[in-house]
C-alpha cells in the first residue's frame, strides 16, 4: 500500500475557500507531499487526508509484556523492576 502524499496516493481534499486551499497547498509543499485540491462549495469540506498525513496513527504496541522484557516506558530497566513493581 502506498504512503499518503506520494505520487501513487496523493492527498485529496475538498475545500470551499481560497484561504483553505492555500493553507493545504502550503502545508503539503512544506512536507513534500503530492496533493489534489477540489473546489466544491455544494459539498462539505473534506481535509481528512491532510489530517491523516499530519497525524499518522501510532503503531500498536503488543499488550503482552513479559517480566524480563525491557520496560516499555523507556527507562532501560526490566519490566519487573520498573513499572510492574509500581503497579
Amino acid at each position: 500500500m502506498a504512503k499518503l502524499g506520494t505520487k501513487e496516493k496523493p492527498i485529496i481534499v475538498r475545500v470551499h475557500t481560497d484561504e483553505k486551499a492555500q493553507y493545504v497547498a502550503e502545508t503539503c509543499v512544506k512536507n513534500g507531499w503530492i496533493y489534489i485540491i477540489g473546489f466544491e462549495p455544494d459539498k462539505p469540506e473534506d481535509i481528512s487526508d491532510l489530517e491523516k498525513a499530519l497525524n499518522p496513527p501510532k503503531p500498536a504496541i503488543s499488550a503482552k509484556i513479559n517480566r524480563n522484557d525491557a520496560c516499555p516506558c523507556g527507562s532501560g530497566k526490566k519490566y519487573k523492576k520498573c513499572c510492574a513493581a509500581n503497579s
